[in-house]
């Protein structure tokens, strides 16, 4: 198989690990979506989980970015530009799990007890959050990988990351409003 395909494999896994904890979260009782603002951070699904995946999105392409900038600047200008091979790309993945697990950890620990949270998070927004950052890290590995196919990807690539930042922005805050206001 393809390595490029393995990134869309394993955003559809963690789509199915996003409908088993939404799943087992409305058996417990737990909102699977926060339609108000009483079950922000209790259900699976807030309007913060917009930001989740931009934060992914944009923390693997930071990952990428500094990566990328790293291993070829011992070139010459006139050498062509080394693409990224499969390692680094996980790597940066992983790391963009890593700092979601540990941004739970401080959200969920620090940010309470100095009273910029009022409330914990529940078990199943915990696993969505990190999950969706996972999922924007992938998306993000695609695109990255599909930018160096071909020259032509790359006015996509940036387009692309335009268009998410643009549209998940919009989206939060229109969510925000929704679930704060009515």
């Amino acid at each position: 198989m393809d390595k490029r395909f393995i990134p869309l494999l394993m955003t559809i896994g963690f789509s199915i690990i996003l409908i088993i904890t939404a799943v087992i979260a409305a058996i417990f009782g737990f909102p699977v979506i926060a339609l108000d603002e009483a079950h922000i951070s209790i259900a699976s699904f807030d309007y913060w989980t917009i930001g989740h995946l931009l934060v992914g999105i944009a923390l693997f392409v930071f990952c990428f970015t500094i990566g990328f900038i790293i291993k070829n600047l011992p070139n010459n200008p006139g050498d062509p530009l080394t693409a990224p091979d499969f390692k680094k790309l996980l790597i940066y993945w992983v790391i963009t799990l890593v700092v979601a697990g540990l941004w739970e950890i401080i959200e969920n620990t620090l940010l309470f007890f100095v009273s910029v949270k009022d409330k914990f998070d529940s078990a199943p927004n915990i696993i969505t959050d990190i999950v969706i950052w996972g999922i924007g890290g992938l998306v993000s590995w695609y695109m990255t990988d599909l930018m160096f196919l071909s020259q032509k990807y790359i006015r996509a690539y940036y387009i692309y990351g335009t268009i998410n930042l643009i549209t998940g922005l919009i989206m939060f805050i229109v969510f925000g409003f929704i679930t704060t206001n009515f």
